[in-house]
């Protein structure tokens, strides 16, 4: 095998972002659980049953499309009562039907008639024993300030002001104000409103806390806002964008080792308008649909909870966010003795040594990681990244290196496998092994190891199709490739890859060829004709002729066109082909059979095989 960046300077290089990780004697892995329904209301009821037992003394209704009202009411609320989500004209039955499970004490509407009709305040007379009222005022600022007013007597100890023109700063506000018992007033960006300015007067809360920046609450608004509080000091909550925000408002509330951190869309507002987190008085971090915001990941990783709760379903959250949450969230100790198991990790910034150490696997954010000897890089996985955050072995039967935000930029290509062990070899191999020892994965950067040819003559260019399963079932080690000629008059002789000794597969439909080389390698050559099984016993040079590319199947499967299945394996099982080379080209797996590309010596992208076959590799 060919060494990647041989000469690599190891030292001065490593850059450490270990430090954002807690430091764990154990492995800690979060759950991730969701609140979801078929729309926003149905999760709001979905969000209301998990956190409240029937006979709840109050239950808040508001505007399931329109954010500003219910912002308040999640605060105003102080964690104590649901707020559900409602349609402007007709109550939804799945709101009906949770209304009937709480069977409220009251109801309060949040909002005017443009928000929640008269007709549905009426019908939700049906819900409750006790009287279903109305807050709301001629705007969103003045039914602020009213909700404010029914809910905090003066003196206050804080006052949240949040822009009503926008609902992400004061969506990650609630809960903080829920806790800390003070109210979430909305403002005008340029100008304090009047209702606001009241009200404050009348709080006299101890301090002020403005969330989010300058473009979404001034300087001259804070201000005016500190001088009708009656001179209070003020001090502001903010990040670059919404996701920053969020994160800001709960590094400066929780503490590390939360019980439970609630995620929602910071793309739309209804799931976290319900005010789970401060029932629960709990974080609340924002994230994109199908990307978890590298504020929000840094936050998550600091807070390090037990639990992560999503509000809304897959629509809102995607599958790929809500999978990366949970692997952000996981902590692990650092490996030792030479082997990374699935509850024990490489972290960025550090290196874990062979028993003998003469090697070492570092993880670097400047080159994803790879294998060393002193400080020359023998191999790399060639996935540099800012983000860079740990190698981790998962149950899923896959060495994976993931990223600060959760992203896998470089995987195993053996999921579906009993992969269980990353073991830094003395002799320079780094390998994925089962708990029996079986090979399933390795940079092949032992000096004894081979280095392999492409499966046909030099000068000739065939195509090469992606990395797959043997079977093609996308389960286990990718360790197959498919290369066939595809030019009118091109050679059709498959030749050895590395030099060994031939050997022969005999199934009922008849026989296929392999080579046992060095150090325990193997190579099969599937689908050829005109066997040459006069070498069957002898050791063989690369590059000799072992037969012609077909369609044979002595052993099962099919094939559609003339090539040659090639399988790299350890004793007699195959063995992904992530990160190998064949004639000075590199093997990239996507991790889904037949997906994948090849680099070039300059790790340049040569050729791309998106789901088949592709032209071309040349021979040297």
């Amino acid at each position: 095998m060919r060494r990647r960046r041989a000469g690599a300077i190891l030292a001065g290089l490593v850059i450490v972002v270990a430090a954002l990780v807690p430091v764990s004697a154990e492995a800690a892995v979060p759950s991730v659980t969701s609140l979801s329904g078929a729309d926003r209301y149905a999760t709001s009821a979905a969000i209301s049953a998990a956190s409240f037992s029937p006979g709840v003394a109050v239950a808040y209704v508001a505007s399931g499309a329109a954010f500003p009202d219910a912002l308040s009411g999640a605060a105003g609320g102080r964690g104590a009562a649901p707020v559900l989500l409602t349609r402007t004209d007709d109550l939804p039955s799945s709101i009906a039907q949770e209304l009937t499970r709480l069977a409220p004490r009251r109801i309060v509407v949040l909002g005017g008639t443009g928000t929640v009709s008269d007709t549905v305040v009426a019908a939700l007379g049906a819900y409750t024993t006790g009287t279903v009222t109305r807050l709301a005022g001629a705007d969103r600022y003045e039914t602020s300030a009213a909700i404010s007013l029914a809910a905090f007597p003066a003196g206050a100890p804080v006052a949240y002001l949040a822009s009503g023109e926008t609902y992400p700063d004061a969506l990650s506000g609630a809960a903080v104000a829920a806790m800390a018992g003070g109210p979430v007033l909305l403002t005008q960006g340029a100008t304090l409103p009047t209702a606001i300015a009241t009200e404050l007067a009348r709080l006299r809360p101890g301090r002020i806390v403005v969330l989010g920046g300058e473009g979404a609450v001034s300087e001259d608004v804070a201000a005016a806002a500190a001088a009708a509080a009656g001179g209070v000091t003020v001090s502001r909550l903010s990040g670059a964008d919404r996701f920053a925000t969020s994160a800001a408002v709960s590094a400066a509330t929780f503490a590390p080792g939360a019980p439970v951190v609630y995620v929602a869309s910071g793309t739309d507002f209804a799931d976290a308008l319900t005010g789970a987190a401060a029932v629960h008085g709990a974080p609340l971090l924002l994230t994109l649909p199908d990307a978890v915001p590298d504020a929000t990941a840094r936050e998550l990783l600091r807070l390090a909870p037990e639990r992560i709760v999503v509000l809304g379903g897959t629509g809102a959250v995607s599958a790929t966010v809500r999978t990366r949450l949970a692997t952000i969230a996981t902590v692990l100790p650092a490996a030792t003795g030479g082997k990374i198991t699935t509850t024990t990790e490489v972290p960025a910034g550090s290196c874990l040594s062979s028993p003998n150490t003469t090697y070492r696997v570092c993880v670097r954010t400047d080159i994803g990681f790879g294998v060393f000897r002193g400080t020359t890089a023998l191999w790399t996985s060639e996935t540099p990244d800012a983000q860079v955050r740990a190698l981790r072995v998962g149950t899923d039967g896959s060495a994976t290196l993931y990223t600060i935000d959760g992203r896998a930029i470089w995987q195993s290509s053996t999921s579906g496998s009993a992969g269980r062990e990353l073991v830094m070899q003395d002799d320079g191999d780094l390998s994925l092994r089962t708990t029996a020892g079986a090979v399933l994965w390795s940079t092949m950067t032992s000096p004894a190891s081979p280095t392999w040819n492409l499966p046909f003559a030099a000068g000739q260019r065939w195509a090469a199709g992606g990395p797959h399963s043997n079977n093609g079932d996308n389960v286990g080690p990718r360790g197959s490739i498919d290369f066939g000629p595809v030019t009118a008059g091109a050679s059709i002789q498959v030749r050895a890859i590395a030099p060994g000794t031939v050997y022969k597969i005999t199934c009922s439909g008849g026989s296929y060829l392999g080579i046992n080389h060095a150090n325990g390698w193997q190579s099969t050559y599937y689908h050829i004709v005109n066997l040459q099984t006069q070498l069957v016993g002898t050791y063989v040079a690369a590059g000799t002729y072992l037969g012609d590319v077909g369609e044979a199947t002595p052993c099962g499967g099919g094939a559609t066109f003339n090539h040659v299945h090639l399988t790299i394996r350890r004793a007699g099982a195959p063995v992904s082909v992530e990160g190998m080379t064949f004639g000075g080209y590199r093997m990239h797996s996507s991790g889904k059979d037949y997906w994948g590309y090849w680099t070039n010596a300059a790790g340049t992208r040569v050729l791309t095989a998106p789901g088949g076959a592709a032209c071309c590799l040349a021979a040297q």
